[in-house]
């Protein structure tokens, strides 16, 4: 059953997540006001927000969504460039956020076996 999901990252993960989730409806957006005017609108099921989100305003979304029924994922789609970036620090960060499910797509290869362990991932989170 397709689904709309809220896209909120930047252009380097909009083709794999696109792959990823065939059959659901991606509303993708660039910036804060964007996905706020998104989220305004019904019928968003899940929201993913990648941690390079207009230039690193993920949090500010999170903060936005704490009164939301929306579950959210958020996600790293590349390497940062800057090994000082703690993956266990985002985490415990964004879950404090209300944040469901932290994933980091460079953990799973960009082949159909991968990508499906994302979806189910991901599916997961969206109620029936």
């Amino acid at each position: 059953m397709a689904t709309r999901i809220l896209l909120a990252d930047t252009p380097n993960g909009d083709r794999r997540l696109a792959d990823i989730l065939a059959g659901h409806e991606l509303v993708v957006v660039r910036n804060l006001q964007e996905a706020r005017a998104a989220l305004a609108r019904d019928g968003i099921s899940l929201v993913l927000v990648g941690v390079h989100f207009d230039d690193s305003r993920m949090f500010d979304l999170l903060r936005g969504l704490q009164d939301s029924s929306i579950p959210v994922a958020c996600m790293r789609s590349h390497r940062f460039a800057s090994p000082a970036i703690s993956i266990e620090n985002l985490k415990i960060a964004t879950s404090a956020l209300g944040c469901k499910l932290f994933v980091d797509l460079t953990e799973y290869p960009d082949d159909a076996q991968g990508n499906a362990a994302v979806r189910r991932l991901l599916e997961s989170l969206i109620r029936p």
